[in-house]
């Protein structure tokens, strides 16, 4: 009744109430253009109150308050904690007015995914949302605008100022104008600065952001010793017009490893000088790597190529076999074709490697189907590799897979893979193999798997040798905790099956309110079971606190069981300022423990940006 009265008395039409519709008192007001509505409604002259939990509806958006206060005579609106959805935007402020011409928020925050958006002032116009003095922050990025507008799925700033710190300003890009698409998830800043603990690093007419995206940015200056001086720059990248800041195509690296120190033979010191590019029509590397060791008497010294183009359907590369000291390459035609249930790889290949040179055709894929039962998932896959040699037999490889699972509790693997013949090549090698695997359990779990594989000798064209290996391990996880103890066994046979070698390693490890324990024993035995190798290693990595000032020291250390002996220790740390998390580590070998490792020391310096 009270609806139909005020509808009456202000002759005006209630057609869009729509969004307030279930409010006892409803009424349309002309200037400002709004639908008011509350659970209670007094007249004091020309004053018209609506509280009790009220409504504002303007502008296709929709609000609600503690209380609206509307004066006939002067047309001006009031309302106080308002809350809803302007623009596509949640938003929330403490006061709204409004008058014959606009209708303005007071200090409101307006939020959409993860953006959230504050700002001094903002003003409903017809062409959407003018902000004054705003601040925007992504899970990854903090701008501020003198002036900003937005409309539905596009935001729009003047003189902007971002960082992807979490706090400071130590990385800064600033624009003239800026322009973020939401659906596309690009932000544009035109006449962009970029500088870095406030030097100006480079300047551009248009930078790209993706702030929904992680950023690749690592810090590409290296520095470090052991055994010789390491330093250079690697995967320094170099930006090109219309890429997304952090997430660059084309890097530079130009690293010097080995240099100096002691002289022992063996030592290697060489230069590495490389270009890569990765982009989604393709890839490409070039470098080169000057490389010279110490043979005891003299230095040898050698050039070692590596160049690698991919752009379907063509590849092409030059390579370096450190075996035979030789140089390798090849240049591939591949497409891949889906004809589901079926994949089909054909391929033609001209290579020259260490065992073999000249050409091949084949055809490598997959059969695979997939089907669910109650709550298990099964999956049968059949993978095969063909190939033809105009001067050697055909080669061919081929098995079965099997694959179950039942939900997160239970998961099963298998497979059965055998061959024909004997690879020329690396590209098409595959070997005999059989595996299974299985896991049981959610919260506490256990696994248990067995593989057995042959390896070729291109060169002799025959088998050279097989291996085994057994895993095991219970564990239990909850939440962000976990606790795992693992097993693992590895046997090494020759063509013959005879026995070789052996080694296994125990793993113990815990994860608990953010700090990780590792525990390790590592163990090798000779064709006689003499033992090579028994070494018991330790690490603990406290939690890193996520702020600025936050800092921690991981320790390590290794015990020989056999010479006797601490034989290895290490110490990490880390360091979080605003914007960049340093680290630097040491290991040192005091007593070798298996071969190939040698005494010496190894310090390492790294930055890389706070996520």
């Amino acid at each position: 009744m009270k609806r139909v009265l005020l509808a009456l008395v202000f002759l005006l039409p209630l057609a869009r109430a729509a969004g307030c519709k279930d409010y006892d008192v409803v009424l349309e007001i002309e200037k400002p253009a709004a639908v008011l509505a509350g659970a209670e409604f007094e007249l004091d002259g020309e004053k018209m109150v609506f509280s009790g939990g009220a409504c504002l509806d303007f502008e296709g958006s929709f609000l609600q308050t503690d209380r609206i206060v509307y004066d006939r005579r002067e047309h001006l609106l009031r309302a106080t904690n308002v809350s809803g959805s302007v623009s596509g935007w949640r938003v929330s402020a403490p006061l709204l007015t409004g008058d014959a011409e606009t209708t303005s928020f007071k200090e409101p925050v307006f939020e959409r995914g993860d953006t959230v958006v504050t700002a001094a002032a903002a003003a409903v116009k017809d062409s959407g949302l003018e902000l004054e003095d705003l601040l925007a922050t992504t899970s990854r990025y903090r701008f501020r605008a003198a002036r900003g507008w937005i409309n539905d799925d596009v935001f729009k700033a003047e003189r902007v100022w971002s960082t992807p710190c979490k706090c400071g300003n130590a990385i800064e890009i600033t624009a003239a104008e800026a322009e973020f698409a939401f659906a596309a998830g690009k932000l544009y800043l035109r006449q962009a600065e970029f500088r870095l603990y406030g030097i100006d690093l480079s300047r551009s007419r248009e930078l790209l952001v993706e702030p929904e995206k992680e950023m690749r940015l690592e810090f590409p200056l290296r520095f470090s010793y052991g055994g010789g001086w390491n330093f250079g720059v690697e995967n320094l990248p170099l930006p090109a017009p219309g890429e997304a800041f952090g997430r660059w195509s084309t890097h530079l690296t130009a690293l010097a490893s080995g240099i100096g120190g002691p002289l022992y033979e063996g030592k290697t010191e060489s230069l590495t000088l490389r270009l890569d590019y990765a982009g989604s029509d393709g890839s490409l590397r070039f470098g080169l790597k000057p490389v010279r060791r110490w043979d005891g008497a003299a230095w040898e010294n050698w050039l070692e190529p590596y160049v690698r183009l991919r752009k379907k359907p063509l590849s092409f590369g030059i390579g370096w076999d450190n075996k035979a000291r030789t140089s390798t390459g090849y240049f591939l035609i591949s497409d891949d074709l889906d004809l589901a249930p079926l994949s089909l790889s054909p391929y033609l290949r001209l290579a020259r490697e260490a065992a073999n040179s000249g050409l091949s055709a084949g055809l490598s894929g997959k059969l695979e189907t997939k089907a669910n039962l109650g709550g298990w998932r099964f999956s049968v896959a059949a993978p095969f590799v063909l190939a033809a040699y105009p001067d050697a037999p055909v080669y061919a490889w081929g098995g079965g897979q099997l694959e179950a699972d039942y939900g997160d509790l239970i998961s099963f693997k298998a497979g059965l893979y055998g061959a024909y013949g004997t690879p020329r090549y690396s590209y098409e090698a595959r070997g005999d193999r059989q595996e299974v695997e299985l896991r049981i359990g959610k919260k506490f779990w256990a696994s248990a798997a067995y593989r057995q594989g042959a390896s070729y000798d291109l060169a002799a064209g025959a088998v050279s040798g097989y291996s085994m290996s057994f895993k095991a391990a219970l564990g239990w996880k909850q939440g962000g905790e976990a606790a795992s103890l693992s097993w693992s066994r590895t046997l090494k046979l020759d063509a013959n099956r005879v026995y070789l070698k052996g080694s296994e390693r125990w793993l113990l490890g815990a994860s608990v309110a953010g700090q990780q324990l590792k525990g390790e024993w590592n163990r090798r035995w000779d064709s006689g079971g003499n033992p090579t190798r028994s070494e018991v290693w330790l690490s603990y990595q406290p939690p890193l606190p996520d702020c600025a000032g936050g800092w921690r020291l991981s320790p390590s250390i290794g015990y020989d069981l056999l010479g006797g002996g601490v034989s290895r220790v290490g110490l990490d740390f880390e360091f979080n300022d605003c914007c960049f998390k340093w680290r630097l580590g040491y290991r040192g070998v005091l007593s070798p423990s298996a071969a190939g490792l040698a005494e010496g020391h190894n310090v390492t310096f790294g930055v890389s940006i706070r996520q």
